[in-house]
């Protein structure tokens, strides 16, 4: 199961992102927090939409890993 897609910051979740950054400008203005989130080696679409998958229940309250 598939996510939808945020269309805000991944830092501070409170502001629209600006594209193709998944930051927003406010966020991305900030040296530390760009530096933050650079892609690092393995990190691809799919590691990050399954960490926001994680966000998402972790912030409902849902068990994050099911047997």
């Amino acid at each position: 199961m598939q996510p939808e897609p945020s269309f805000l910051c991944i830092h501070c979740d409170l502001m629209p992102i600006e594209r193709p950054a998944s930051l927003c400008c406010r966020c991305k203005a900030t040296a530390s927090i760009r530096r933050l989130y650079l892609r690092r080696r393995g990190w691809t679409p799919a590691w990050e939409t399954h960490l926001r998958t994680l966000t998402a229940k972790a912030q409902q309250k849902k068990s994050l890993f099911s047997l």
